[in-house]
């Protein structure tokens, strides 16, 4: 299901019971904001409670996986510093918890095989202890600071970084499962505008039948 979807759903059954709705009136731009916040949100929560079910105590990844998108970012050099920079200020993601909303960094450049290699991601602040010892200053590694990504000993021949996010994007192109979907709905319709479920449950069971949501 996309999550365009579940806004027309929501902006649907909300005119289905406005009447209900404790006299508020709400435009559809502000049920998709509320919608993308909640979703987020639920990612966080199954991020943790996927934790707990693995006896390794490791993230599932699996329900972000439809959101992971590859996008090119161009290296910057940063002065008085030894590391280049790629800055993705200007791009949404939803943020996950321990950084984990970047999943994979490719280099791309007119390198040789051996030149390119393989970019190894650090915790912030581990790279202070990498960039300082002789004994790493041919290892690439990579650490995500604020709204990018500083990379450290990469040839100049590398121009740009390919990263692998959960960025954000239109409604129409982010996908959600029917869990997560469901969860939305009765957020907004029930705890934000107070509708009680007995007003739209019965009609969303119909819009469902009807193939409405897609």
């Amino acid at each position: 299901m996309i999550l365009k979807s579940v806004i027309e759903l929501c902006w649907r059954l909300y005119q289905n019971g406005r009447a209900y709705a404790n006299n508020q009136y709400v435009l559809k731009e502000d049920m998709e904001q509320k919608a993308k916040l909640l979703f987020s949100d639920a990612l966080r929560q199954r991020y943790y409670e996927s934790k707990k079910l693995d006896e390794f105590g490791r993230p599932d990844f699996s329900f972000v996986s439809p959101l992971l998108e590859i996008k090119r970012f161009e290296l910057k050099d940063v002065e008085d510093y030894n590391h280049r920079r790629c800055d993705m200020s200007g791009i949404q993601m939803y943020r996950m918890p321990g950084n984990s909303h970047i999943t994979n960094v490719y280099p791309v450049g007119s390198c040789t095989n051996d030149e390119l290699g393989e970019i190894t991601q650090v915790n912030p602040g581990e790279e202070n202890f990498y960039a300082n010892d002789p004994d790493f200053s041919g290892v690439m590694f990579w650490v995500i600071k604020g709204k990018g990504v500083n990379v450290y000993n990469i040839p100049p021949c590398i121009k740009s970084l390919d990263i692998e996010a959960t960025y954000d994007g239109p409604s129409d192109q982010v996908e959600i499962d029917s869990a997560m979907a469901s969860v939305i709905v009765d957020q907004i319709l029930n705890v934000s505008l107070g509708i009680k479920k007995q007003y739209y449950s019965e009609a969303q069971k119909q819009m469902a039948e009807q193939n409405i949501v897609r």
